[in-house]
């Protein structure tokens, strides 16, 4: 199953990142040190969203 990662960075800066499990995805939305908000999104619906 695949997993779409949208995050915003300090800078402001917005991207998106594929991953092929949900472990991989959980950690790329996590790290806080680098990241002002994210979320998760499996098959078109927010699994999960992290503001920091």
């Amino acid at each position: 199953m695949k997993y779409l990662v949208q995050v915003e960075t300090l800078a402001g800066e917005k991207q998106e990142k594929d991953f092929q499990n949900y472990r991989e995805a959980l950690c790329c939305a996590t790290n806080y040190v680098h990241l002002k908000f994210s979320k998760i999104i499996r098959q078109g619906e927010v699994i999960n969203k992290f503001k920091f």
